[in-house]
């Protein structure tokens, strides 16, 4: 959906935080040279390990950095950048999208999901992530680590900060009809297409 129309063959991508390599895969699927980077050493083990089973029209790499506000590319070499579910977890999302503007191209494409602040699924993940603490248990244990969430208008503003156009906004990732997930309060993640 949120590529819909755009010719993605030989376009150069890098995945920002790709975890085991789900969202790169994708792409290289559609024809794009993919470069799958994370900070876990066993992810980026996982990720090659599934690939080597499979051919892609693209081509696929990953590899260990340190993090994603300090790319192992060029400055403008890449038409897009994938971060998905990521800059919830960072120390500086400052810094990491002042790193996405440096590596993309002019007119390049970011991908980049984060929490829903307004959303009613995250506002009761979080209500029922407390009550487990208070009763000993882990409910939602990704909230432990979760340190920033936005409302459309704030991410909207973060964005133009580091001379990004937002471009569409999808809220998503809620168990919830996928019609209710499309509202503003329904998805408890957003994910934003934006130019460079």
């Amino acid at each position: 959906v949120c590529l819909e129309g755009r010719d993605l063959r030989s376009e150069l991508w890098v995945d920002a935080g790709c975890g085991t390599g789900t969202l790169s895969r994708w792409l290289a699927e559609q024809g794009c040279n993919v470069r799958g980077v994370d900070a876990a050493p066993e992810m980026v083990k996982t990720a090659a390990a599934i690939v080597l089973s499979k051919s892609y029209p693209g081509t696929l790499s990953f590899e260990r950095i340190e993090t994603i506000a300090s790319l192992p590319v060029p400055s403008g070499s890449l038409d897009g950048v994938l971060c998905s579910s990521v800059l919830e977890y960072v120390q500086d999302p400052d810094g990491c999208l002042a790193e996405f503007v440096r590596v993309l191209r002019p007119g390049g494409l970011l991908l980049v999901s984060v929490p829903n602040a307004q959303s009613v699924a995250r506002k009761g993940q979080a209500a029922i992530h407390q009550l487990g603490r208070s009763v000993g248990k882990r409910w939602f244990p990704f909230l432990d680590y979760s340190k920033h969430q936005y409302s459309v208008e704030q991410f909207i503003r973060l964005l133009a900060t580091h001379r990004f156009r937002a471009k569409k906004v999808l809220p998503f990732g809620s168990p919830i009809p996928v019609w209710l997930q499309r509202r503003r309060l329904g998805g408890s993640l957003l994910m934003f297409v934006a130019a460079r």
